[in-house]
């Protein structure tokens, strides 16, 4: 049987725990896939030493001011369609995707937030920050959002969305757990989905075929 081909891009140098909840689903037998390139910006990224301990293929591509953005993008394209990649997945990367790997991969990159999109999403919006912003306004329920990519951050098409609750004694850190645990179950399906194209974007609506 012929695997769909996953390309993962991570940035900055976080534990990866997404990284690894893909990995683990694969393990499982809940995502049919395999991971054929994982692109890190950072030689110490947690991916990346997740990635060499199962045999994964590695591609380290500093992003700095020496290599503009579309260039990098086009490094990576080309890594990806080497490897046979069909669908890309966002794990902890937090650059702005170009034109470039949009057009390389139009409806096929997917990403993962911690917030219930449209809210708590943006430029900035991130990790502890995410959480600490969802606190400040009082909400009583967060979660996470899977989404397709597009040219702005944070607002492509939903795909799927988990709900947690949040309770009058969470910190960021105790709330950023257990939305965490929720991409990690949530991120791998929604991969799945596409990986298998049983879904549809139709406008700003995401539409997930039956078997």
């Amino acid at each position: 049987m012929n695997l769909p081909h996953i390309g993962v891009l991570v940035s900055g140098q976080s534990s990866g725990t997404n990284f690894q909840a893909i990995l683990d689903a694969i393990d499982n037998g809940d995502l049919h896939a395999k991971v054929a390139l994982l692109v890190a910006t950072h030689e110490l990224h947690g991916a990346v030493a997740r990635a060499r301990q199962a045999n994964i293929k590695i591609l380290v591509l500093p992003s700095d001011e020496s290599m503009p953005r579309e260039d990098w993008d086009h490094h990576v394209s080309d890594a990806l369609y080497q490897e046979g990649v069909t669908v890309v997945a966002l794990a902890g990367y937090l650059r702005r995707v170009s034109s470039v790997l949009l057009e390389a991969f139009p409806d096929r990159i997917l990403n993962v937030h911690p917030a219930l999109l449209p809210a708590f999403g943006g430029q900035g919006m991130y990790g502890l920050r995410v959480h600490r912003a969802v606190l400040e306004h009082g909400c009583k329920v967060t979660g996470c959002t899977v989404h397709f990519v597009n040219e702005h951050y944070d607002m492509g098409p939903i795909v799927a969305q988990a709900c947690v609750p949040v309770e009058d004694d969470d910190t960021p850190e105790s709330l950023a757990l257990r939305v965490l645990a929720q991409e990690h179950r949530l991120y791998p399906q929604c991969i799945e989905w596409l990986a298998h194209d049983r879904l549809r974007v139709e406008g700003r609506r995401v539409k997930r075929k039956t078997l």
